[in-house]
C-alpha cells in the first residue's frame, strides 16, 4: 500500500526515557525496509536520533552542512538540510540532523522579534503574528519534502516547549510512546491538552496515530495491566496492539551507530517494528483516504484531558 501523499508523523511525549528516539529511528528504518522513502527529522537538542545512525552532530556543523536549527533560524528548506546514507538503506532513508544549539532557538527567535521592533520594522502589535510565523517555520521547511518522501518521521525533545509545539504544527499524525514503568497519566493529560490547543489554533487536521507501549515484558503482570489500562483510558482502537519488548539489543544497535535492521542479533525487535508498521497500514486501509490511522481523536482528547 502506498500513501496518496506524504505523511509527517511525530513521536511526542514530554517525559524523557519513554522510547521516543528509539521508536523514531526504528519506525523510520521499518518504513524504509518495507520499501517506503523516508526522512527522519531530529528536533531534539540531545541529537540522539542523529547519532543513532553513527552521524556525529558536531561534525555536521564543522563540515558546514545545514541542520534543523537552520530551518528555524534561516528558514532553510528540508531539501537543503537532508543527509543521505548512500547505498546504506538502498537510498530510501535520509536524515535531517539535529543540532546541540536547538535549545537556544526560542531565545534567538525572540531576540529576532525584539530587534525588528527596536529597528522600527515591526511594532509590538505585530509580535503575536511574528511568533505565529516562527511556529510555522518547521512546517514550511518539511513541506518541501511533500511529494518527494512517502513518510517524514520527527523525533522530539522531552518537553512541551517551542520545539515540541512547532513539531505538532508541522505534523499530520502523532504517536505517543510510553513505558510501563513510571507511567504518569497526568503527564499524558497535559500533552493531550497541548495537542488540543495546537489543533484549535494552528493545525486542525492533526491526528493521533496511536499510543505505543515499549519496554514491555509480557510475563510481567504490571506491564499487562498497564497495557489494558491504556486501552481502557484511550480506547481499544487507539492503543496499538503491537508492543515493543524489553531488550538490550536496541541499546546495542545505538552504541554501534546502527539500526536494529542492520544488527542480526536484533531480528526479533526488528520484526516487532515491522508488525507495528503493518498495523498502522492495516488501520489506514479501512478508510477511504488510505492513510495512517484516522482515529476519533476529538473524543479521545476530551476523555483524556478531562480525566
Amino acid at each position: 500500500m502506498r500513501f496518496p501523499k506524504t505523511q509527517v508523523i511525530a513521536l511526542v511525549n514530554q517525559k524523557g526515557g519513554c522510547g521516543k528516539t528509539t521508536s523514531a529511528v526504528a519506525i523510520s528504518s521499518a518504513f524504509a525496509k518495507l520499501g517506503y522513502s523516508v526522512c527522519l527529522a531530529d528536533t531534539d537538542p540531545q541529537c540522539n536520533a542523529t547519532e543513532s545512525f553513527g552521524v556525529r552532530a558536531e561534525s555536521v556543523v564543522e563540515e558546514g552542512r545545514f541542520t534543523l536549527a537552520d530551518a528555524y533560524l534561516k528558514k532553510r528548506a528540508a531539501t537543503d538540510i537532508e543527509l543521505d546514507f548512500g547505498p546504506r538503506f538502498e537510498g530510501r532513508l535520509t536524515l535531517l540532523p539535529g543540532n546541540r544549539g536547538l535549545n537556544s532557538v526560542p531565545l534567538k527567535l525572540e531576540s529576532e522579534l525584539q530587534i525588528a521592533i527596536a529597528d522600527g520594522e515591526k511594532t509590538t502589535l505585530d509580535a503575536d503574528e511574528m511568533r505565529s510565523e516562527q511556529r510555522f517555520r518547521l512546517r514550511r521547511s518539511l513541506d518541501t519534502l511533500r511529494g518527494k518522501r512517502d513518510v517524514v518521521v520527527v523525533d522530539t525533545p522531552p518537553s512541551l516547549d517551542f520545539l515540541m509545539v512547532s513539531t505538532l504544527v508541522a505534523a499530520d499524525w502523532f504517536v505517543i510512546p510510553v513505558f510501563p514503568s513510571g507511567y504518569d497519566l497526568k503527564g499524558l493529560e497535559l500533552l493531550m491538552r497541548t495537542v488540543a490547543k495546537v489543533r484549535e489554533r494552528y493545525n486542525p487536521t492533526l491526528r493521533l496515530a496511536g499510543v505505543l507501549l515499549g519496554n514491555y515484558d509480557k510475563t510481567a503482570t504490571l506491564d499487562r495491566e498497564i497495557h489494558q489500562m491504556l486501552k481502557k483510558r484511550f480506547g481499544e482502537e487507539v492503543v496499538f496492539n503491537t508492543t515493543i519488548g524489553r531488550s538490550v539489543r536496541m541499546r546495542d544497535a545505538t552504541v554501534r551507530g546502527m539500526t536494529i535492521f542492520e544488527l542480526p542479533e536484533a531480528e526479533a525487535q526488528a520484526k516487532q517494528f515491522e508488525t507495528l508498521i503493518h498495523e498502522m497500514l492495516n488501520r489506514g486501509s479501512k478508510r477511504k483516504d488510505q492513510t495512517v490511522n484516522p482515529l476519533p481523536d476529538e473524543t479521545v482528547f476530551g476523555k483524556v484531558a478531562n480525566g
